[in-house]
């Protein structure tokens, strides 16, 4: 529902102190518990921590201080705080255009040779580029961030070399490496999350790419899979990942290739460890402190 004219919109206002390399993903485990968006704050304080620590905005329309305290303690347990654990709590706001000024930031975005990443709002098209339509939402992930850009390039890069027949993308947030895999020429995909409100914003994406009929979303669980995939993507933390790895080495085909993402560089050794004998790395990339990862059996 839309304010009433003339009275400005309010929200609830809460930050946390987190380590400046997992905000983005601090900031979508908050979208994804009914954060409108966020926003990083860098910090006052000089010196070495500020290089190390910032401070993350995130909006809502109503939160409750026991609401507030359940989102201090999921980040804490995910290790996304700084250790003092520094925030402010709820405080209630008037709508500054925030809002309105993230849609004029989402502008159209190259990723690798051939994705042009663009909100339902902009028209761009490019010559030799395949548009994707994200609508930002409360499913992360809209390219901007190089865990997504990381495994957009990895997907254009294998399909470049061959042709896929089943995709698979788990934890699949926005939709857009599912969508992305459809446009590069993979003939089935399945997508899947754990987050309802995830899942409404990869099909919304879905539709407005006019690609229902290619991706299968759904919150299954992989233990109920028993189809395998030659191509198999994953951009998620890398504890998931650890976790994840005998259900996605089972679900990989004998020739297949697995992509993993959301990893930060001094945990990609551990990762790639979690994923051996069975799989080997055939390319690992870097970019801005994050590593994205292929892999085959």
């Amino acid at each position: 529902m839309k304010p009433a004219a003339g009275k400005a919109q309010s929200y609830i206002r809460i930050t946390f102190e987190t380590p400046a390399a997992m905000a983005d993903e601090a900031a979508g485990l908050l979208v994804g518990r009914g954060a409108l968006g966020c926003a990083v704050e860098r910090m006052a304080r000089p010196g070495a921590r500020q290089r190390k620590f910032v401070t993350l905005a995130a909006y809502f329309r109503s939160l409750s201080p026991s609401g507030y305290r359940a989102l201090h303690r999921i980040l804490a347990r995910a290790g996304m705080l700084a250790h003092d654990g520094a925030g402010a709590g709820p405080e209630r706001i008037v709508d500054p255009g925030w809002a309105v000024a993230w849609t004029k930031r989402f502008e159209p975005l190259k990723i690798g040779r051939r994705i042009l990443v663009v909100p339902p709002w902009n028209r761009a098209e490019m010559p030799g580029r395949l548009r994707l339509i994200v609508e930002p939402g409360q499913g992360f992930g809209t390219g901007h961030h190089p865990t997504t850009r990381g495994a957009l390039r990895a997907l254009e890069e294998l399909c470049a070399e061959r042709t896929f027949r089943r995709g698979l993308d788990v934890g699949t947030g926005s939709g857009i490496l599912a969508l992305a895999m459809c446009r590069l020429g993979v003939g089935e995909v399945r997508a899947v999350d754990i987050d309802p409100t995830a899942l409404d914003n990869a099909r919304e994406n879905a539709r407005l790419n006019r690609l229902e009929g290619c991706v299968r979303f759904s919150a299954s669980p992989l233990s109920r899979f028993g189809t395998r995939f030659d191509l198999v993507v994953a951009n998620i933390l890398s504890s998931t990942l650890i976790q994840l790895a005998p259900s996605l080495k089972r679900l990989l085909a004998d020739d297949g290739r697995l992509v993993l993402g959301g990893i930060l560089n001094r945990e990609a050794d551990s990762v790639a460890a979690s994923y051996a004998p069975e799989l080997s790395v055939v390319a690992r990339r870097a970019d801005r402190g994050w590593t994205t990862m292929v892999l085959r059996p």
